[in-house]
């Protein structure tokens, strides 16, 4: 009888140890060459303990995300590629771990003996109880789990340290931040996208086919100054009105109110909305054009009537459309003095 009550607690010991036990370096490594091309492994509710508890002598980074129509998450549909290119950057570099070489370089110069780097995906479908243990508002999250020799159910959330998401190349950032967490450089391997450099070889051999068969009235084109006129006209209209501001501060279309009001002019210079750029080049475009058919094609006319009376509709519409324009510069600035019609 106390024989097999011993079994029984050695037996009981043995599996509470498997339970909080995490994987061995050799394991990851193991599942890592067994990935395939991608050498992200997977993470789920199923094996998320095995690989997170216990002692762990390497670094562990984890993308906490979801591809799921359902969700539809843009940034992490975004940034997974960006995460994966990492990773196996990471692996193409060290096929096997850390070698012999950088494990004395690098513990001759920091003291402290580095780890191997594993990276993890998880998918939030698949791993509802993972992502609630950390109660997640949002996501994608990359999570740092710094080697440990503490074993314990749960114990991970005490360690993990979260990435902070910025504007910039993801990649790039994300690769100084688990520089900073682990103390190893991560160079980036971008591979070859064969696909694209064949379009753009047979587009390239098209269009160079296309110039020397129609050569000359490619030549026409290309020295039209009507053409070259209008594409200057309409740049200078769309810089002059805001549109590289646009593009820069990423500001909104227009603004909608809670009493569905539209709002469709921002007062102050440093404010716009993307149809204020489209609203102000329609008044300068009109404007332009109606300049130079007031210089060019009127005097064209011979008969002195129709001539006045064509000088007198452009002239009108000219004062009509100013006069719209100075009502806009006077949204935009509420002390500016001057103002033909009063349209709003």
């Amino acid at each position: 009888m106390r024989v097999s009550i011993l079994q029984f607690f050695a037996v009981f010991a043995s599996l509470v140890s498997v339970g909080i036990a995490a994987l061995s370096n050799d394991q990851l490594q193991n599942l890592v060459k067994g990935q395939g091309t991608k050498k992200v492994l997977t993470i789920t509710d199923d094996n998320f303990a095995e690989i997170l508890n216990g002692p762990r002598d390497y670094h562990i980074v984890v993308l906490l995300t979801s591809e799921s129509s359902q969700i539809n998450c843009v940034l992490c549909k975004e940034f997974r590629p960006e995460y994966e290119l990492l990773a196996n950057s990471w692996v193409q570099d060290h096929p096997n771990g850390l070698t012999e070489k950088e494990l004395e370089v690098e513990e001759d110069f920091t003291g402290i003996p580095p780890k191997n780097i594993y990276f993890f995906y998880s998918e939030f479908m698949q791993s509802r109880n993972f992502f609630q243990i950390f109660q997640l508002n949002s996501i994608p999250k990359v999570f740092h789990f710094p080697p440990s020799d503490k074993a314990g159910p749960n114990n991970f959330i005490k360690e993990v340290k979260e990435y902070q998401f910025f504007q910039g190349q993801h990649s790039e950032l994300l690769r100084s931040w688990i520089a900073d967490q682990t103390g190893l450089k991560v160079n980036l391997y971008v591979p070859t996208d064969y696909y694209r450099i064949a379009v753009n070889f047979i587009g390239l051999v098209s269009i160079l086919l296309l110039v020397r068969r129609f050569k000359k009235q490619v030549i026409q084109i290309i020295t039209s100054r009507f053409l070259w006129s209008g594409f200057s006209l309409i740049s200078i209209l769309l810089l002059t009105t805001g549109y590289m501001f646009n593009q820069i501060r990423a500001v909104p279309y227009m603004r909608a109110h809670e009493n569905g009001k539209l709002e469709y002019f921002i007062q102050g210079q440093q404010n716009q909305m993307g149809v204020e750029t489209q609203i102000v080049s329609f008044i300068y475009g009109i404007l332009s054009l109606l300049f130079v058919v007031l210089i060019k094609k009127v005097p064209e006319i011979k008969n002195s009537t129709v001539l006045f009376i064509a000088v007198a509709i452009v002239s009108v519409l000219i004062f009509i459309f100013y006069s719209l324009l100075l009502c806009v510069f006077s949204l935009k600035g509420m002390g500016y003095p001057y103002r033909f019609i009063n349209f709003f």
